[in-house]
């Protein structure tokens, strides 16, 4: 009986290498292919900057994929934290199977191209880990085939797998990313008994990824703050506030959408409306900043509030442009967003009260995600490896206090709450 159990257990160990190695390698691939998609056309957007007035044909346009591939795909995101939770579903099981699955990936990939040509303010990870998910989808399907095993027993595994791989690389961060594939669909805990195969998949992901020379967001050198009494108290009431402000965040964003959902019948118009005045929103503040850098991903924005260089209602700016993107229906997503929002919320508290705006404009980017996303940890390790934030100490209190404050709001659905 113990060899036998032994035997298993060894089989069982190598599977999740098998998994994790080729789920990573696969995702890493993908998503060096998506983040090059993604930067050529914000490059052709940037040069031509007339086609923002397609955001409302881009919007339109992305009502109609979504209809002709199925409304489901849609929400796939939601429907691989609730078979990873084991949740009960509102659609049927066949119906939940299909939603994950390798074409949802394409249709992501598609979805987001539209989001960046037009000038919509969109990010990318969202989409991203969509992609890795299908992908994890596609690895687990010719398992299946090979060895003949029950899929309903690995496919958990595999989406937290396709999650860890799509972060840790689109971030250039395995640490985040196995953080983010093991927690993102219940922060309440942490799946140790995925833990092997999501470390072996976001690292391979990685390390592909940079072999591919992928395309990440460029974060300047910056100083931070010292660990000192005083930086303690300071940090501590900033990561609170930068709690609340995640909470706005989510509910300005998820109202707006719900406001010409629940107003606008036909679902094109329910686009085209917020779109136009996405497009007024966009023209406004070209007007103001003579520059485009509040639509797209905003990596060249991120770099300026860091520097210290933006407008000091920079994140203001963003988020409504955001809220109107994502009311549109635009696909993309929501951390890119988030970590401008909160660096330009750091930027604006630093230079109000004399404080290294550098600094804070990073733990204002760590604070707001935490906030939003309700991991902590996946984001105090964003934190060292993609920002490089060298002092941990403050850097963890703001991640942890923020979260705190946030309370159950947050940018993913049917997440399970850790209280």
């Amino acid at each position: 009986m113990l060899v036998m159990e032994y035997n298993s257990n060894k089989l069982n160990w190598l599977f999740q290498l098998f998994r994790g190695f080729l789920t990573g390698a696969l995702v890493g691939v993908l998503m060096t292919i998506f983040a090059l998609s993604i930067n050529v056309v914000g490059k052709i957007n940037s040069s031509y900057p007339f086609l923002v007035f397609l955001i409302p044909l881009g919007a339109v346009a992305t009502t109609f994929l979504y209809k002709v591939a199925g409304t489901r795909y849609r929400n796939s995101t939601t429907e691989a934290i609730d078979d990873i939770n084991n949740r009960s579903r509102n659609l049927a099981k066949s119906q939940v199977q299909h939603a994950v699955c390798p074409q949802m990936g394409a249709i992501a990939y598609i979805a987001t191209l539209i989001t960046h040509i037009t000038g919509a303010s969109g990010g990318k990870e969202g989409s991203g880990v969509q992609i890795g998910l299908a992908g994890a989808s596609a690895v687990e399907m010719l398992e299946n085939k090979l060895f003949k095993l029950n899929s309903n027993n690995n496919s958990e595994y595999y989406l937290m797998c396709g999650a860890s791989a799509a972060f840790g690389a689109l971030f250039s961060s395995p640490i985040a990313g196995v953080m983010f594939g093991t927690q993102f669909a219940s922060p309440k805990t942490t799946r140790l008994d995925a833990w092997l195969p999501c470390t072996i998949s976001s690292f391979t992901a990685v390390i592909i990824s940079k072999l591919l020379n992928i395309h990440i967001l460029h974060i300047p050198e910056f100083i931070p703050l010292d660990v000192t009494v005083s930086n303690y108290l300071i940090v501590a009431i900033f990561a609170v506030l930068a709690g609340f402000y995640s909470r706005l965040f989510c509910f300005i964003t998820h109202s707006i959408k719900h406001i010409f959902q629940s107003k606008i019948k036909n679902e094109y118009l329910q686009v085209l409306v917020p779109s136009i005045i996405l497009l007024g929103v966009s023209m406004i503040t070209y007007a103001f900043t003579k520059s485009f850098k509040y639509n797209g991903l905003g990596g060249a924005l991120l770099s300026d509030i860091i520097e210290g260089k933006a407008n000091h209602v920079a994140d203001l700016m963003k988020l409504l442009m955001v809220a109107f993107t994502f009311a549109a229906g635009f696909a993309g997503g929501e951390v890119v967003p988030l970590l401008i929002v909160g660096a330009g919320f750091g930027m604006s508290f630093a230079s109000l009260f004399s404080l290294p705006v550098s600094a804070f404009a990073v733990l204002g980017a760590i604070s707001m995600l935490s906030g939003g996303t309700n991991l902590p940890l996946a984001c105090f390790a964003l934190g060292l490896e993609l920002f490089g934030y060298s002092e941990p100490t403050l850097l963890f209190l703001a991640a942890a206090l923020s979260f705190l404050a946030s309370g159950t709001s947050g940018i993913y659905n049917h997440q399970k709450k850790p209280y």
